[in-house]
Parts: structure tokens; sequence; C-alpha cells
């Protein structure tokens, strides 16, 4: 059993030690090199997508980051809008309440207006009875000429 042993190494070793013949040889290197080719091509084609997948990453990124802002804004916006309601109607009372101060102004201008006339006349009458009051009596008109040209005189 031990020379089977022996010769099974021994003609292994021979077997490795002759070599591979040169075509055998060539159709592996030949095999060799396609798949290398092919393997460099794999590898550009896999640095392309992963190029493509970072340039649509870098997209999306924006994209999320702009959606964020967007977002923002619409808040900021909302806000301003709240409060611009508030102001409007703040403003709408206040408008209403004028409008009221105005009518009651417009009826105390009238009922001013009114009075003004009625102390005006009193002060006018009042004026005009104290002047006949104080004022000397006004001298008689002048006679008449008659048609004689005589002037009659009074008694």
């Amino acid at each position: 059993m031990r020379f089977l042993f022996i010769g099974a190494v021994a003609w292994g070793v021979v077997g490795c030690a002759q070599g591979i013949p040169p075509a055998r040889l060539q159709a592996h290197m030949v095999a060799a090199e396609q798949w290398q080719r092919r393997y460099q091509e794999e590898r550009a084609h896999t640095d392309a997508l992963a190029e493509r997948l970072a340039a649509a990453e870098a997209a999306l990124e924006r994209v999320a980051s702009e959606l964020a802002e967007a977002d923002q804004a619409r808040l900021v916006l909302n806000e301003a809008l709240e409060r611009s309601e508030v102001e409007r109607h703040t403003l709408e009372d206040f408008v209403t309440h004028l409008q009221a101060q105005k009518r009651e102004l417009s009826v105390m201008h009238e009922e001013l207006s009114e009075m003004h006339e009625e102390v005006t006349d009193v002060w006018y009458e009042s004026a005009l009875s104290r002047a006949r009051r104080y004022s000397p009596p006004p001298p008689p008109p002048p006679a008449a000429p008659t048609v004689e040209g005589t002037r009659e005189t009074l008694p």
C-alpha cells in the first residue's frame, strides 16, 4: 500500500511538472483577458452608475431642502396672513367705530348749527332792541314842500 501511495504522489508530481500545453495556456490567457476586460467594463459601468446615483442623491437632497424651505416659507406666510386678517378685523372694527362717531358728530353739528342760528337771532334781536333803547330818537323827517312852495310848520 505504501508503494501505491508513493506511486500516486509521484505520478501527480510528474504530471504537474510537465506543464500546460501552449494551446491550452493560450486559451486560458485569452479567457483571462476577456474576463479582465469584462471586469473593467463592469467596473466602469458600476462607477458610472455610482456617479449617477450620487448625482441623483444630491438632487434629491436639494429637492428635500427646497421643500423644507418652501414649507418654512409657507408657515411664515400663513402666520403673516393670520396677522393681517387680525389687523384687518381690527381696522374694520375701528372704521365702524369711526363711522359711528362721525354720525354722532354730524348730528351734534346739526344741533349746534340750529343752536347757533337761534342764538344769533336772539343776539341780533337783543342788540337791535338795545340800540333802539339807548339811541336818541331819529330826527323828524323834513316836511314835504307844498304845492305853493310854502312849508308847513309842525305845532
